[in-house]
């Protein structure tokens, strides 16, 4: 961020103005004292102190009290007045005058004039015509007229004071100088302007008055605004700075009270604070040109400190609360610290309750950072302590602490031992030991013991739910991994790494899932565990031929148990209700164990009624145990149905065997009431087969 240095415009404006009407008098030369060679001009009023009785080629009159030095007065060519010849006069007139005013302790004051009155009566003099004083520094005061108050100790210019040091020049209407209380007060209105070559950039300097206390070297200015070349301004109600010891112009720090208020120029590197009007709203992106960023800022109180060189090593601004905008960026806290590198802004830290405010959301935490890069743009921010974002459109989110990386949009969210971090979607959230959330890509990444809750939005009726394949896609469902990713963008979410996903009783392990909003897809790889529960059953119908060596004991109980089904791959689509299952199937619903190649599920489609599983068939070799049963079975192809009870085999042939050896064979056999009874179809044109066993066997 390339800021204007405020401090040190403002100093070099008012130190100057200051050390040349207060700090660097010097004592003349100490004239010598001769017959008076012809009358000098008459000067103002002394005409009432009588007739001139004196004529003096030179004057040195020093006035002491109590041993101490009041005042000292040096002329050329001086005529006294007075009530007659003979007579002491009563007031002196001089030309080409140094008069040097000493307080009850410090340095003197030394002023030159072209002409002086000293009255002996008041003891008050006056100085007239082009009455001067200058620094070490080069720097020059000039005004008409000043007059010492020696009962008041008070030195007064009552006339306009023009001050120039180098291409800065200052002017004010009158000035006093309290040699009691060491303070100079300059009436207002305080104006200065320059180049800014020789002023740290600063180009004009206002002030409704000021004042100088000498012995703190301390400058205070009412209702301050100053302004650079570059577009850097100022303002505040009271403004404080303290000056430097070392005879230069680089001032310690500055505190501003009241109403403080800045710009940073996107112009130039120094630090410099803004104008009147009040602060606008972060902007639209599009159409900036962000190498060179402005920023303006606003607060109640603000205190600078500078290096030796005289440039910004930080700034505080306090307020309730103070602010700091840039085109898309707004931060706002009770305090704001801006930390400075060789005069330029380097960073921002804000404490007390911080919001940040940008076209994208808001984020609010205890505290936060700003780090700004070489052409002044926000690298990065962090964010500690109850973080809260809020995203547009709906995203929310909260953690123990956050990071932005500027450079690629990207926010870290961080839980800590007692609260993971967690973010919201309308009704879905994440929670996880840490979160990233990219915004070019419309990304969230969320990685260390990962949970989801993927929900449908009741404000968006017309919307169908994240396919989930365990469950009924319009209620809540709950998934779990090490690492849990969405992709807006692409309307993807992706569990990793010891995934599941839930709903009632139903649910599916995985490797890895994958749901897609965009596909109305379900896809889970390796080591594929998926737990689907049947659902209602419906009504019993008529019963079948009993098979042989089969129980019965007359109970209309169904088996409703879940299917449970292990494969290395799944697909589940929800256009028609169906999952895939490949790689070494392995199917379990209560006592019935089933393997083969692939297998596919189909839900039931009567969302209003029934989530559940219509059937699973199994194709590729398949065998089957019914260990409640103690029966095994071989097909080329099983279709079970959980809610009926029912399974149907297909081969050439199909075959169930008995546990006391009885066999059953066919190119279909249906397998109904829990296995009580079973129905055999012969092939085409071929027979059935069945083997009963007798004890004799």
């Amino acid at each position: 961020m390339r800021i204007r240095r405020l401090e040190l415009l403002v100093l070099v404006a008012a130190a100057a103005f200051v050390a040349v009407l207060a700090l660097s008098f010097r004592p003349g030369r100490r004239p010598p004292a001769s017959a008076g060679k012809g009358r000098p001009a008459s000067a103002p009023g002394v005409d009432a102190a009588g007739e001139p009785t004196t004529l003096l080629d030179g004057f040195d009159f020093t006035e002491t009290v109590g041993g101490k030095s009041l005042l000292r007065i040096q002329a050329d060519r001086t005529v006294g007045y007075g009530p007659g010849a003979g007579l002491p006069p009563n007031l002196y007139s001089g030309e080409k005058v140094t008069l040097t005013a000493y307080p009850e302790d410090g340095e003197p004051v030394t002023v030159f004039s072209d002409r002086a009155t000293y009255d002996e009566r008041s003891r008050e003099s006056k100085l007239m015509g082009n009455v001067r004083w200058t620094d070490k520094d080069g720097g020059l005061a000039e005004t008409e007229e000043a007059q010492f108050h020696p009962a008041a100790r008070l030195l007064e210019a009552p006339g306009k004071v023009h001050f120039t040091q180098g291409s800065m020049d200052i002017v004010a209407p009158s000035a006093k100088y309290d040699l009691k209380e060491r303070v100079v007060h300059f009436a207002g209105p305080v104006q200065g302007t320059g180049s800014g070559e020789e002023s740290g950039g600063l180009s004009r300097l206002t002030a409704r008055t000021a004042l100088y206390r000498r012995d703190d070297g301390i400058l205070e200015l009412e209702n301050a605004d100053a302004a650079s070349r570059t577009g850097d301004r100022f303002a505040s109600d009271h403004l404080v700075i303290k000056l430097g010891t070392t005879g230069k112009h680089h001032p310690e720090w500055a505190r501003a009270t009241g109403n403080v208020r800045g710009v940073l120029s996107a112009e130039g590197a120094a630090a410099s604070v803004g104008p009147k009007s009040t602060t606008p709203k972060p902007g639209p992106p599009g159409g900036e040109n962000h190498s060179k960023v402005e920023r303006q800022y606003e607060g109640q109180e603000s205190l600078v400190s500078f290096d030796a060189d005289g440039k910004a090593k930080s700034f505080t601004l306090r307020g309730a609360p103070a602010r700091m905008t840039e085109p898309q960026r707004r931060l706002t806290a009770p305090q704001i610290d801006l930390l400075f590198a060789d005069g330029k802004a380097s960073a921002a830290r804000a404490t007390g309750g911080v919001r940040i405010e940008s076209v994208d959301g808001k984020a609010e935490a205890d505290s936060g950072s700003l780090g700004f890069g070489e052409d002044g743009e926000t690298q990065n921010a962090t964010l500690d302590g109850n973080v809260r974002l809020d995203e547009l459109p709906d995203r929310r989110a909260q953690s123990a602490k956050a990071a932005q990386l500027g450079s690629r949009g990207i926010w870290v969210l961080t839980g800590d031992a007692a609260r993971a971090a967690r973010i919201e979607s309308g009704h879905s959230r994440i929670s996880a030991e840490r979160i990233e959330i990219e915004r070019p890509l419309q990304q969230v990444r969320a990685e260390g013991k990962a949970r989801a809750v993927f929900a449908p939005d009741p404000d968006k009726p017309n919307r169908a739910g994240t396919p989930t394949f365990v469950g009924d896609p319009k209620r809540p469902t709950y998934g779990q991994g090490d690492r849990i990713a969405l992709d807006d963008q692409r309307h993807l979410a992706t569990l990793s790494g010891s995934a599941s996903l839930w709903q009632d009783t139903s649910s599916l392990f995985a490797d890895d899932i994958t749901l897609s909003d965009a596909d109305r897809t379900v896809t889970a790889v390796h080591n594929v565990r998926a737990v689907m529960s049947p659902g209602k059953a419906p009504e019993k119908g008529a019963s079948k031929t009993p098979a042989p060596g089969a129980p019965h004991d007359g109970s209309d109980k169904q088996d409703k148990a879940a299917s449970i089904i292990l494969a290395q791959k799944m697909v589940y689509r929800e256009s028609d209700r169906s999952a895939r299952f490949q790689g070494g199937v392995t199917m379990t619903r209560g006592g019935l164990h089933a393997t083969g190649g692939e297998s596919t599920a189909w839900m039931s489609k009567d969302e209003e009624k029934d989530r559940g599983v219509e059937c699973v068939e199994i194709t590729g070799d398949v065998k089957m145990v019914d260990r409640t049963l103690g029966r095994s079975a071989t097909a080329e192809k099983a279709l079970d149905y959980p809610k009926l009870g029912k399974t149907v085999l297909w081969g050439s042939p199909a075959r169930v065997v008995e546990a006391a050896g009885n066999q059953i064979a066919g190119a279909i056999l249906t397998i109904t009431d829990r296995g009580r009874s079973v129905e055999i179809t012969a092939p085409e044109g071929g027979k059935t087969e069945t083997i009963h066993r007798t004890d004799k066997d």
